[in-house]
């Protein structure tokens, strides 16, 4: 399945006071950690609606590609006999895997004031929620406003801490994804060009780690060969930023812990759901399952990854052998799972909230300004 949530709190100005604060405002960062957030939002504006056109297409190709020669009387049927008490546990898991993505989450707002594991909670599922029902994936952006009161300095510190929650993912998928390789039953021709992507990987792991303890040295090294390029050098100083949490031993041990529980629980969720249908497919599938899908929803695509989704669930099931109505029908079980309950969860909190939709949208559009205006706050402190 694909987590690919957001956060929530209390706004600035008018807007102060609503029911879910988080953060006081990342006070303590270094000013040149700030920069990289305020350039990387700078760009989102101009490729904005390139981004969703994009998305668009691609969920509209795999649409295609996925309801080709699908039975769909097959399917009811199919939906129609599944088990409930493992639908059930599913739903259940979901929930507590949210739980613990929001206590990693929290973790990587370390050295500064955490925020609470039940407000980050909130944020996730009214992230879940924009995903779901908005395009251009504006869950980071919802996080990184809500979570930083809509404060400049806050918005930009919580930038900081989502790409190191990217990393993280990034990196603990590679080692899954790098053990699974022997195990898939990938066409001969594939084999060889997935085990070069693999060791790629593995080498830009090592650079990641090096960045992480010279981040001194690679911070000048990047401005001298990016300055050209402002959102570029933005994503990179931002990930750079990021990164400080890594030369803390414990944080890195509790990060590295919290996002084993985290694929455990997402990948016992597949199986649980792969019972329900009956598909009986060796344990490695809800595993391959779990990498296929959490990158696949990174990519851009409609909202909720609407085909996109079901396309890279059904070519993931098929290489077990698994019919493609079955397989079909897994994703859209799935995808229903993995949005709805936490989605149907934030609605609630969003009325909690104070916000709207349409409200929460536009203060989301603000975060470009925002980040910008940090620097400026701090002249008038």
């Amino acid at each position: 399945m694909g987590h690919d949530v957001g956060s929530s709190a209390a706004g600035t100005g008018s807007e102060a006071g609503r029911s879910v604060p988080v953060m006081a405002s990342g006070q303590g960062m270094p000013e040149q950690e700030l920069e990289g957030p305020r350039r990387l939002q700078a760009g989102r504006k101009v490729h904005g609606p390139l981004r969703i056109f994009l998305g668009l297409l691609v969920s509209l190709c795999c649409l295609v590609l996925v309801l080709r020669g699908v039975q769909w009387n097959a399917i009811a049927a199919i939906l129609g006999d599944m088990r409930l008490l493992p639908l059930i546990a599913a739903v259940a898991v979901e929930f507590l895997t949210f739980w613990a993505i929001a206590a990693r989450w929290q973790r990587l707002f370390a050295p500064h004031t955490l925020p609470s594991r039940a407000s980050l909670f909130e944020i996730l599922t009214i992230a879940q929620l924009v995903n779901g029902v908005l395009p251009a994936k504006l869950g980071p952006l919802v996080r990184a406003y809500l979570a930083g009161q809509g404060e400049s300095k806050g918005v930009a510190f919580a930038l900081t801490t989502i790409v190191g929650e990217k990393l993280v993912e990034g990196i603990s998928l590679f080692v899954i994804g790098a053990c699974l390789l022997p195990f898939v039953p990938l066409q001969d021709w594939l084999r060889p060009a997935t085990w070069v992507g693999a060791a790629l990987l593995l080498i830009a792991l090592g650079v990641v780690l090096w960045v992480a303890f010279r981040r001194e040295t690679a911070g000048r090294w990047m401005r001298r060969l990016l300055g050209r390029w402002p959102r570029l050098l933005g994503a990179a100083e931002s990930a750079l930023a990021a990164l400080r949490v890594w030369q803390d031993p414990r944080s890195v041990l509790a990060l590295a812990g919290w996002s084993v529980l985290i694929w455990a629980m997402t990948v016992f969720l597949n199986q649980l759901l792969l019972w329900s249908l009956g598909i009986e497919v060796p344990l490695v599938a809800p595993l391959l399952l779990l990498v296929v899908l959490q990158i696949g929803v990174r990519v851009p695509s409609s909202p909720g990854s609407i085909g996109v989704f079901h396309y890279l669930s059904v070519l993931t099931l098929v290489l077990f052998g698994v019919d493609k109505d079955l397989a079909f029908a897994y994703g859209v079980l799935l995808h229903l799972v993995t949005y709805l309950p936490p989605s149907l969860l934030g609605v609630a909190f969003l009325g909690k909230s104070g916000y709207s939709l349409r409200r929460l949208r536009q203060a989301v559009g603000s975060v470009p300004e925002l980040a910008d205006s940090s620097g400026s706050d701090e002249d008038n402190l």
